[in-house]
């Protein structure tokens, strides 16, 4: 009988996914002492406390879980230690194919049950097993269990890349087959997967807002993250905005007790003093006393300015915003109760503040220079009191019971109060702006997510409803332009708050079903539908620019969408899948409304909704020391984004094709060396519309190639690791004219290194980013998102970052 994978989850439901372990494994030794503290209760809960603490994967039959129970574990024990204990009252044995993946088997006559405890051993080889990582995200309960190329990343995996990465968007633009290379600014503007947008849920909670200020990757401190699942290609399982892929943030919770003091220093390597140096301090605490459980967390960060390799301070950001002279404050606390072996409540609470004070502004002098011929300038003397800021507040009450009616079922409320400002901009020269102003946004969103999942032998039906109701507003700040100008640029004073996008009420519901049927020789058949209802609705407003009176409406959209997928293991060693998905969002109604002329009219034909058809093909391989993973896609709209230009003059819908590759492959040669390749290639075509001619997509939508190699060595408690990352150089002028997003663009390469050391009580994290210093400037740079040399920024020198992190 050939295993089938169970992910294991708090929910229990399953996940039949293809795994691409796109970060090299940075988990615990099997043999290193770990704290466990699991109570007695369902096999399937205990296993997934278990997959929590260590971040070994196991892989088990189904059906060889129900009715099993777990025994109790506490104290320090090894990884094996700890299994062979925690499956002590059930009749299956561990059989260890890799120190990080084991295979769970029932128990036969006596002489194969000494095989619980048989040492971890890389070359035996693996059973037919199809790969999937063990978390206790939403996916897992319920919302998909389609094939797909999936990217996880432990909390482990996530310090380590975050010693040489300035923020989350810059680790998954490296490491996640298919997403953009990220800016090195406060924005994931251009930071596409697969071309389309990706749905950012923080414990799943959506940080997207109608209006889409792309500024979901920057609302949490990274060492709250317990871990992050990147399911890649557009569907609308998860909701509205989706259409590109689903990134799953899952915060740390208290399952053992612990305290842990962390502490961080970076500088630039060209210019080491104060003015470059970023500092770092936080602390956590997390308890479990019978049947309840807390952890709080709390981390404060002071950002430096940001210099070249040349040692010169690099000019802000004048569009999107960035991340220098900024504190940030970070606040998480997590409280779990558990009534019974099958249920438990968790509420948690998250404020996350990130502001920018900074003295440097952009010199507009370099724009009367040809496009890419001088770097973006700054230029002391800024008076601004509101800058870039973010200030995200999340309140989420989570239920789940693993016997409700015979049922697996999870519940979640969550409200959250988001506040984003930006930079201001002089937009006089503009009918459509006629100020010189500041927009930020502000939105209310409360939501409600349900799933059941029940298992029926081979088969499994899963359904739930989910709401999200949302209320935002975009109002600008206008300064005195007299001041303004008389200062050179550099002094904001304000007049006066007006209104910029009316507030806007959002409100979604959405019913769901899945279907999961898999067989004992291979084949598993996914298929399943969402609809959805949204009402958008918005009262009386004027405009700002040309003072048009616009009347309140409201609008209703109604979808179906469906997915359906095939998973077939062709041998014991390759698995194979095919998969049709349906991508849903709304467009970006405000950026319409704040353009909007006297006669608006919210049924018009550019606010329907963007919908695509996705499809892939992908394989994963699998042998003693080799993991392959592939795919290929093709997605289609027959209207995509709403697309602005001349600031709102020009608005229209243009048909999409896009297509793409990818390919990761990882190679253990020894059990303490491994290396690792990701590779991807998109291809996108629009036909704008009133024409009957395709042309290329700009560069903000379509990536170039993009490739990442690196190699780790692990030994004891050392780990080294050393990751070189190229992004291609592309034309995307059209007959050589040069536009938004439409620039030459050069290729570059750099160099990241990583080690870590893990001490008794403590861990020290050392990593270099652009590591030979090399000048460059990113993509986002080249494309100039401003049109201008403003936005021609060049790339951070050789960045050190020092992390230490003792637990008590």
């Amino acid at each position: 009988m050939k295993i089938l994978p169970l992910a294991l989850a708090i929910s229990a439901a399953s996940l039949s996914t293809i795994y691409s372990p796109v970060v090299l494994a940075n988990t615990q030794s099997v043999n290193q002492l770990v704290q466990f503290d699991i109570n007695a209760s369902s096999l399937r809960q205990g296993l997934a406390e278990f997959t929590r603490v260590t971040g070994i994967q196991l892989f088990v039959n189904d059906a060889l879980l129900n009715e099993q129970q777990n025994a109790p574990l506490k104290g320090q024990f090894t990884a094996a230690q700890g299994l062979t204990y925690l499956l002590n009252q059930s009749n299956l044995y561990a059989e260890w194919k890799s120190p990080q993946d084991v295979v769970l088997k029932a128990k036969a006559p006596q002489n194969q049950r000494s095989q619980t405890t048989s040492k971890p051993s890389t070359t035996a080889p693996l059973d037919n097993i199809e790969v999937v990582q063990v978390n206790g995200s939403r996916m897992q309960q319920g919302l998909t269990s389609v094939a797909r190329q999936t990217s996880y990343f432990s909390a482990a995996d996530i310090t380590n890349a975050m010693a040489a990465n300035a923020n989350l968007a810059q680790v998954i633009g490296k490491l996640v087959p298919g997403v953009s290379p990220a800016s090195q600014t406060m924005t994931n503007f251009g930071l596409t997967l697969r071309g389309r947008n990706l749905l950012v849920l923080i414990d799943g909670v959506p940080m997207s807002t109608n209006r889409n200020v792309s500024r979901d990757l920057f609302n949490l401190d990274p060492s709250l993250i317990y871990s992050i699942e990147i399911v890649r290609g557009g569907n609308a399982i998860y909701g509205s905005g989706a259409s590109g892929g689903v990134m799953y943030i899952t915060t740390k919770t208290a399952k053992q007790s612990s305290t842990q003091t962390r502490a961080e220093l970076s500088t630039s390597l060209t210019e080491i003093s104060s003015d470059a140096a970023t500092y770092k301090l936080g602390q956590s605490i997390a308890d479990q006393r019978d049947k309840l459980s807390f952890a709080v967390d709390f981390d404060i960060a002071s950002t430096g300015g940001y210099f070249d390799a040349n040692g010169d301070r690099i000019a802000p950001e004048p569009s999107q915003g960035d991340l220098f002279d900024s504190t940030q404050f970070s606040l998480h606390g997590k409280v779990g109760y558990q009534f019974d072996k099958n249920a438990e409540l968790f509420a948690s609470v998250m404020w996350f503040d990130s502001s920018q004070d900074t003295e440097f502004a952009s010199d507009p002098s370099v724009n009367s220079l040809p496009l890419h011929s001088v770097s973006a300038k700054p230029r002391k003397g800024l008076v601004l009191a509101d800058q870039n800021s973010a200030d995200n507040l999340m309140f989420n009450l989570h239920y789940v019971d693993n016997d409700l009616w015979s049922q697996q079922f999870s519940g979640q409320l969550y409200y959250r109060d988001y506040e984003t400002r930006f930079y201001p901009f002089d937009g006089r020269p503009f009918a459509s702006w006629n100020h010189l102003g500041q927009v930020y946004l502000n939105a209310q969103v409360l939501g409600f997510r349900s799933a059941f999942s029940l298992p029926i032998s081979n088969h499994t039906v899963i359904y739930g409803l989910d709401g999200n109701f949302e209320s935002t507003k975009m109002p600008i700040t206008a300064y005195d332009p007299e001041v303004f100008d008389n200062s050179n640029g550099l002094e904001f004073v304000k007049l006066e708050d007006k209104t910029f996008m009316p507030e806007t009420d959002t409100n979604n519901i959405a019913a769901f079903a899945q279907y999961k049927y898999h067989t004992d020789w291979g084949l598993n058949v996914d298929a399943g539908a969402r609809f959805e209802h949204i009402r958008v609705s918005f009262d009386d407003f004027t405009t700002l620019g040309q003072g048009n009176s616009v009347d309140g409406g409201s609008k209703s959209y109604d979808g179906t969408m469906l997915n359906a997928s095939v998973n077939y293991s062709l041998t014991d060693n390759v698995k194979t899948y095919i998969a049709f998905d349906q991508g849903y969002e709304l467009p970006d109604i405000g950026l319409l409304l704040r353009y909007a002329s006297s006669d608006f009219d919210i049924a018009s034909s550019e606010l329907e909704p963007v919908t695509s058809d996705n499809f892939e093909i992908g394989f994963n391989y699998q042998s003693d020391n080799v993991s392959v993973n592939g795919a290929l896609f093709n997605s289609t709209s027959d209207r995509g984004r709403v697309k602005s230009s001349g600031f709102g003059l020009d608005l229209r819908r243009d048909k999409e094709r896009i297509s793409g590759i990818e390919l990761d492959v990882n190679y253990y040669l020894t059990d303490t060396l491994s290396m690792m390749a990701l590779v991807s290639k998109i291809n996108g075509d629009e036909k704008p519309e009133g024409t009957d001619r395709w042309r290329e997509m700009n560069g903000f939508r379509i990536a170039p190639l993009k490739a990442t190699f690196a190699t780790q060595y692990q030994f004891d408690n050392i780990n080294l690791q050393a990751q070189l990352n190229y992004v291609d150089g592309h034309d995307y002028r059209l007959n050589g004219n040069t536009g938004f997003g439409r620039h030459q663009t050069d290729s570059y390469t750099t160099l990241d290194l990583f080690a870590s050391i893990e001490l008794d009580q403590s861990v020290v994290n050392i990593g270099i980013e652009n590591a030979t210093n090399r000048e460059y400037y990113p993509l986002y740079s080249q494309l100039l998102r401003s049109n201008a040399n403003t936005s021609h920024i060049p790339a951070k020198s050789a960045m050190v970052k020092l992390t230490y992190r003792y637990n008590w």
